[in-house]
């Protein structure tokens, strides 16, 4: 209970979180390791075809997040903790939903099986303006696939 006090602490102060981003759906926060919450994106690795071209979309998606954080101050609520014992969270930069501007932008997938739908509008709002891995004629994976397919 203290670590989640603790990391609610250090998230709602810029001033006392050092915030580095792992990947699209990942962020450090002093050391810590938080999975956001209700997405699902790339892996950092990850490309895709989109229009005929190799995209490295895990890194695109990467730099998506961070642009997002830079948007403003960083607030989570932890959920939960993930199977290989990372904070699971919520989280808002800026007063919007990192999820939500996510899979708006076309760089995660919605996970509606943790988050009840509420990123499927945003979702379906990418795939019908050809954001992200939506773009064109994209051949993209879903990271869960991946990551199935390409177990290190």
């Amino acid at each position: 209970m203290r670590a989640v006090i603790a990391l609610l602490l250090a998230l709602s102060s810029p001033a006392l979180a050092a915030v580095e981003v792992v990947d699209g759906d990942t962020i450090r926060v002093d050391g810590q390791r938080v999975r956001l919450w209700g997405y699902d994106a790339p892996e950092r690795r990850q490309t895709c075809m989109i229009n005929g071209v190799e995209r490295a979309i895990g890194e695109e998606a990467t730099e998506g997040l961070k642009a997002i954080l830079a948007g403003g101050e960083l607030q989570c609520v932890t959920k939960d903790r993930d199977r290989y014992g990372r904070t699971v969270a919520d989280c808002q930069a800026g007063g919007q939903s990192i999820g939500d501007a996510m899979v708006r932008s076309g760089w995660a997938w919605a996970l509606p099986r943790y988050s009840r739908e509420r990123f499927l509008p945003a979702q379906e709002e990418a795939e019908r303006t050809g954001r992200g891995v939506w773009a064109g004629h994209a051949n993209c994976e879903a990271p869960a696939r991946f990551r199935q397919e390409h177990r290190r």
